[in-house]
């Protein structure tokens, strides 16, 4: 290839690696969003397509027309539960919630509250319920009474029963405890099973991930989530859409409706649930016909209670509706904590995201935080990271022979593989002596990765100037374009392994081209640990070449070239077969001279 070809030729792959992400990435959309047809009249889509009608009905609505519905929804009264955490609004007609608002300033989005409930519909209201035994009518309305600004209380009275459902704040942020009494006026006992339900909805197009053909999470990807006994079950949208039935599982801790950052979960107040539910359809279609969303439905049940005569019973519930925080997770018990998908090691990631809450509470800032765990992980890593740029300097002591081998063997790959191979055996180097280091760091690696990119706590967390938010992309590109430059540094001063000249100059240009455009798009937290490590990695680097220097094992002036022969004298590998065999001669004067002068 020409001169002018091979740059036309890294010209063109340039302008694809940065041109792809940036046409084909999604806008980055709310978290709290509705469907794109009906997000202005704030509306949850009716299904997709037709399936086999619920056997759920909450209490409250029992299936009326749209004309009852509408009718219903006129009588409608709101009561607000609010806490230093959230602010939470409650229907009279089913006691579901109609809003919850975190009320941080943190939590804001284009100025507003962060709302968790993303349904609007009656029968899909988040914290409904369900009494098997008990039939509420078409359409009952409850009575309310609000006791105090964190807590309201429901009641409703017939077929026998008086109901009555106490919501209250709990002692920890996001906690909302749901107390339901049940009073038998009846002559006869009652068996009853309470199950209680939330829901939550998430459009297609704000699930997409912010870089095609990458396994990157878009922060609004949502799952269902429950834990029995010590395994934790999550199914996305697609994996229960096409189940086509409800998953149950039996002993549940607690069932929750997540994504990246937040959640709605149901736990109860000791011991388990007899089950947990979970079950996703589709909703709406676009002009392609495609479905606009997903709509979760996660429903947790008790064991049936059976309740004499005069007599009552009572049932509570822990609802946790906000961040996935760790320290706020644990507060709340129940281990819900396990509802963070830390990945494989998720031991490890667990631990590097205490380290950084605990930097973070000594020192006040996320972005320093970030810095200072990375470079905390880098020091600590240091022997691994010397033994490897070792190797690799040794390997770059072999530059010159490396070069003189492609150039006698340019058209025969045997021929070059085998020299390469003697001369790795004669200089005492094994070439994969530089990558196990780099495998024993993959998972911490990993667990940094998961860590930073599951983090609520980075959500609209400032770090310095323009970084006012590090789960959002670097508004103006500065972070990943000083990562890229970083990177091409530091591809520089890496001893080439490939033997083909072309996959060099693919390994200096493109990589850092690649991981640049990615970068792009991806959170500004993430790039930021990219970048610090990166420069840590440089100056390691040239610590770790000072020291071979000082040692004398840097790399010679002088260093021998590679010559072939094959002599009827050599050694044989068996009768009557010279074996070849690849020396290692110092060029004479006049060679040296005559190269010198080319």
């Amino acid at each position: 290839m020409s001169h002018k070809g091979k740059l036309l030729y890294y010209g063109v792959l340039l302008a694809v690696a940065i041109a792809v992400p940036y046409f084909l990435v999604p806008e980055i959309e709310a978290d709290n969003e509705t469907d794109q047809a009906g997000a202005q009249a704030n509306r949850t889509p009716e299904p997709a397509a037709k399936r086999k009608p619920s056997t759920r009905i909450t209490a409250g609505h029992g299936g009326a027309s749209q004309q009852d519905t509408q009718s219903r929804k006129a009588k409608q009264q709101l009561y607000t539960l609010s806490t230093d955490s959230f602010s939470a609004s409650i229907s009279n007609l089913n006691t579901g919630l109609t809003k919850l608002e975190l009320t941080a300033d943190r939590y804001t989005v284009e100025g507003k509250p962060l709302n968790l409930v993303t349904t609007d519909k009656e029968r899909y209201l988040p914290l409904s319920f369900t009494l098997d035994g008990v039939d509420f009518g078409a359409s009952p309305i409850w009575e309310a009474e609000q006791l105090d600004k964190d807590r309201v209380a429901f009641t409703w009275e017939g077929n026998g029963l008086r109901l009555t459902r106490r919501f209250e704040a709990g002692d920890g942020p996001y906690q909302l405890w749901i107390t339901t009494t049940v009073e038998n006026r009846s002559n006869a006992p009652r068996e009853l099973r309470l199950s209680t339900h939330t829901f939550h909805y998430v459009a297609k197009a704000s699930e997409k991930s912010p870089i095609p053909f990458l396994p990157v999470q878009s922060p609004s990807r949502s799952s269902a989530v429950c834990q029995h006994g010590e395994e934790v079950e999550r199914e996305e949208g697609d994996s229960l859409v096409k189940e086509e039935k409800p998953k149950t599982f039996k002993q549940a801790k607690f069932a929750a409706a997540a994504n990246i950052y937040f959640m709605q979960a149901l736990a109860p107040d000791s011991g388990t649930f007899e089950s947990c539910t979970m079950w996703a359809t589709q909703r709406g279609r676009d002009a392609d016909g495609e479905p606009l969303g997903t709509l979760f439905e996660i429903s947790v049940s008790r064991t049936p209670t059976t309740v004499e005569a005069g007599k009552s019973a009572t049932m509570r519930t822990l609802a946790y509706l906000g961040p996935k925080t760790p320290r706020e997770l644990a507060a709340a018990g129940h281990s819900l904590e396990n509802a963070i998908d830390t990945g494989w090691f998720s031991v490890l990631a667990k631990f590097l995201t205490f380290m950084l809450r605990l930097i973070y509470d000594f020192i006040g800032n996320w972005g320093v935080a970030i810095i200072l765990l990375t470079f905390i992980v880098k020091t600590l890593l240091y022997p691994l990271t010397a033994k490897q740029m070792k190797s690799m300097a040794r390997m770059k002591e072999l530059k010159p022979e490396m070069d003189r081998i492609n150039e006698l063997y340019a058209d025969d790959r045997e021929k070059k593989g085998a020299a390469m191979m003697e001369l790795y055996r004669k200089r005492g180097i094994n070439p994969m002596a530089g990558c196990f280091p780099m495998l024993v760091q993959l998972p911490i690696w990993f667990s940094l990765y998961t860590s930073l990119s599951t983090n609520v706590e980075l959500f609209r967390a400032p770090f310095a100037l323009w970084w006012t938010d590090l789960s959002a992309p670097d508004p103006y590109f500065a972070l990943p374009l000083a990562l890229g430059a970083l990177m091409f540094v530091q591809q520089k001063m890496t001893p080439a392994t490939a033997a083909d000249p072309m996959q060099q100059k693919m390994m200096l240009y493109m990589m850092p081209t690649m991981i640049t455009s990615f970068m792009l798009f991806l959170p500004a937290g993430l790039c930021l640990y990219m970048f610090t490590n990166s420069a840590l990695s440089i100056g390691q680097q040239r610590l770790i070449e000072r020291q071979l220097a000082t040692a004398g094992h840097g790399p010679k002036a002088d260093a021998p070239e590679i010559s072939t022969s094959t002599d009827s004298d050599d050694e044989t590998d068996g009768p009557g077969t010279p074996a070849k065999r690849f020396k290692t001669s110092r060029p004479s004067k006049a060679e040296r001279r005559s190269r010198r002068g080319k």
